[in-house]
């Protein structure tokens, strides 16, 4: 709202400067008619689409729901088209889009390859520019503050999406009822497309699970960045204190991430230089062989959990592994011990070049973390019907600058231990922090426990009691389709007075979940060590009355706050 304000101040200022300068005598209006509408647009269009970007007005919905972080990654140019940012572009249109050199962006969808150039419109189709001049777009590609930009009209076109741009409202709509399905590709493999970190070497230390989630983060940086992060740091400053001869999962390593510990890029002396903020991590299961794929695809490597036969060197001589072609399959009942990156599947691979009887072709191509002598040049084949292959599987989504926030307020430093609810899908919970300094709310961050959860977060910008907690100021909703752990921009920001208390409350459902709220907990078997003290946070079933979480459960709920300072 005080974006729009803003913008018709803005406008109203201009027209006044216009009338001054203009006689507008029929005479002068006759011939110039022309000439002052392309001088109104070259005046207007730059200084509103500065301050559309500047206050983030702009909103998009597909199919008439709102997608979320409504603002962020989309650009207004000075001739008002809209652009988005390749996070936005894989995501809207299920393809991969990566730049390069920061001049080239490669976007691959059904087997095609398109190739733009930055501030360029004509673009090559599989490496060919058409003689007919049909590859060429209306909108040029921009590189903007670190980022890659797509002109989002031309792209919605590409694949026959149906686009609309209100530029009163500044509301953008995207059509998918007569657009091309994107489907996977039956092989693909992120080594080809210069998006596999180097391959390291754990050594003898239990620490697979730090070096396959700093593969896959690694990964998702790339062709952009190559960044070489530093998994001794996930081991020493992880919030377990899970040394390297203790071993630990996923989760330790998400909270090390999501709690802003690192990652630290390797030639750091110390934990203070955060090279990245992981905001979106998403998760699977052995059963989302197809969502996995997917998200290689888009978004990098994936970390997972496999058995391996630790008692043989580096799998030689394990009856579950082909030395000769580099496969691998477990039928067993063992619980998963070892952690790598899938970074890439082919599903015509032969079932005959495993070990063991397989029912069926495919395999995911995996990055191991045992140096560059095992298998193909640190690289194996692990079969789909592998038992294991898939479960604990994260892939790192939302991967920003460490700039993007001023500050982060948690409770829950070893991040989701384990789940509460009041045996139904929904429930209602609250976090009561104080802010340091004068400051502006500007994301929440929270876990989805399943596909499809629906939220709708409010904030408390003067805390006092419970009773606050009744009619908080709604300030984003809406739906997340995977799994995972989300930070949510806000539509509306609200400031909060320094060394005052705030409150963020959400609202949340999760189909076919008896707990959906994510919480930490006193967890013996990952040696969690939970500090109930910086937690005050509150539990309801009907918004009304609320319940404390640490005094009451002895947990800290999972829901974060992100804000930036009053300027």
């Amino acid at each position: 709202m005080r974006g729009k304000k803003y913008i018709a101040f803005t406008l109203v200022i201009l027209i006044f400067i216009l009338g001054e300068l203009n006689t507008w005598n029929d005479e002068y209006a006759q011939v110039e008619s022309f000439r002052g509408a392309s001088l109104n647009q070259e005046l207007f269009h730059p200084l509103i689409a500065a301050n559309v970007n500047e206050t983030g007005a702009m909103t998009l919905s597909i199919d008439g729901s709102s997608y979320r972080n409504q603002g962020d990654g989309l650009y207004l140019d000075e001739s008002l088209h809209v652009l988005a940012e390749l996070s936005y572009i894989r995501d809207i249109f299920a393809c991969s889009a990566r730049g390069t050199d920061e001049s080239k962006i490669v976007l691959k969808r059904n087997g095609t390859s398109y190739t733009f150039k930055v501030d360029a419109t004509e673009y090559a189709v599989d490496g060919k520019i058409a003689e007919d001049g049909s590859t060429v777009l209306n909108t040029t590609p921009r590189y903007m503050n670190e980022s890659y930009y797509l002109p989002l009209e031309d792209i919605a076109h590409l694949f026959s999406f149906g686009f609309s741009f209100d530029t009163q409202t500044y509301a953008v709509s995207l059509d998918s009822t007569l657009a091309t399905a994107s489907k996977l590709p039956t092989s693909y493999d992120l080594r080809d497309e210069n998006r596999v970190s180097e391959i390291k070497d754990q050594g003898s230390q239990s620490t697979c699970w730090a070096y396959a989630a700093v593969g896959a983060l690694e990964s998702s940086c790339l062709p952009e960045e190559n960044l070489n992060f530093s998994a001794d740091d996930v081991v020493s400053n992880n919030n377990y204190n899970r040394t390297a001869e203790d071993g630990g999962d996923y989760r330790v390593a998400a909270s090390y991430f999501l709690s802003w510990n690192g990652p630290v890029t390797e030639d750091s002396e110390t934990s203070e230089s955060v090279g990245k903020h992981v905001q979106e991590l998403h998760f699977y299961t052995e059963d989302d062989i197809d969502d996995i794929k997917w998200a290689v695809y888009k978004d990098g490597g994936v970390s997972t959990s496999i058995y391996v036969d630790v008692s043989t060197d580096t799998l030689t001589g394990s009856s579950y592994y082909n030395k000769s072609e580099n496969a691998y399959c477990y039928r067993g009942n063992n619980s998963p011990n070892h952690d790598v990156v899938i970074i890439g599947w082919d599903d015509d691979y032969d079932k005959s070049n495993f070990a063991n009887s397989v029912r069926g072709n495919g395999a995911f191509i995996c990055q191991n973390s045992w140096g560059t002598d095992f298998g193909e040049d640190g690289v194996f084949y692990v079969s789909y019907y592998d038992t294991n292959i898939g479960k604990a599987a994260v892939s790192y989504v939302g991967v920003e600058d460490a700039d993007n926030f001023d500050k982060i307020y948690q409770s829950d430093l070893c991040g989701q231990v384990g789940t509460f609810g009041y045996n139904r899908s929904y429930i209602d919970a609250a976090n009561v922090y104080t802010a340091e300094e004068a400051e502006t709310i500007e994301a929440v961050g929270f876990y989805a426990l399943g596909e499809n959860t629906s939220y709708k977060i409010s904030v408390v910008p003067d805390y006092s009691n419970t009773k606050d907690l009744i009619q908080p100021v709604e300030v984003a909703s809406g739906t997340v389709d995977n799994k995972g752990y989300y930070t949510i921009r806000l539509d509306q920001k609200l400031e909060v007075a320094a060394k005052h208390k705030f409150a963020i409350v959400i609202e949340i459902e999760t189909p076919d979940c008896i707990r959906p709220m994510a919480i930490e907990y006193q967890a013996d078997d990952l040696g969690t060590e939970v500090d109930l003290s910086d937690g005050c946070g509150y539990l309801s079933k009907n918004g009304m009355d609320w319940e404390s979480v640490e005094e009451n459960y002895d947990a800290n709920l999972c829901l974060k706050a992100y804000t930036n300072k009053v300027k």
